[in-house]
């Protein structure tokens, strides 16, 4: 068994939301995370979602995370630390705390 179970049941469970929300949000989504890692050389999924105010809102708010693995899959951000959410609805959780591997951007106020 994976010592990494959850994790691993966290990713599958990311991936059907994802599927749920649909093509079409899946395509807005990536694009707004990836236009986030042009523009922001550190970041959690979490400030991408709250900068993207005009997306609308996936079934499931774990389709973002479906997103954020997309993107490292595809060399766009690896994870760099891990930090705690904000967001009331994720309780304080930790979360990923991404590097861009695109970043053209010159947002000093964002290298942490």
């Amino acid at each position: 068994m994976d010592k990494h179970e959850g994790l691993a049941l966290g990713h599958t469970m990311a991936e059907i939301a994802a599927s749920n929300a649909g093509e079409e949000w899946k395509a807005a989504a990536y694009a707004a995370f990836r236009e986030h890692a042009i523009n922001h050389q550190l970041f959690t999924t979490e400030e991408v979602r709250k900068a993207n105010t005009d997306m609308p809102f996936p079934p499931d708010d774990r389709a973002w995370g479906s997103i954020a693995l997309q993107a490292k899959r595809d060399n766009i951000v690896v994870a760099d630390s891990w930090v705690r959410a904000t967001s009331r609805s994720v309780h304080g959780m930790v979360v990923t705390k991404w590097r861009s591997l695109i970043y053209r951007g010159t947002d000093e106020l964002n290298n942490y």
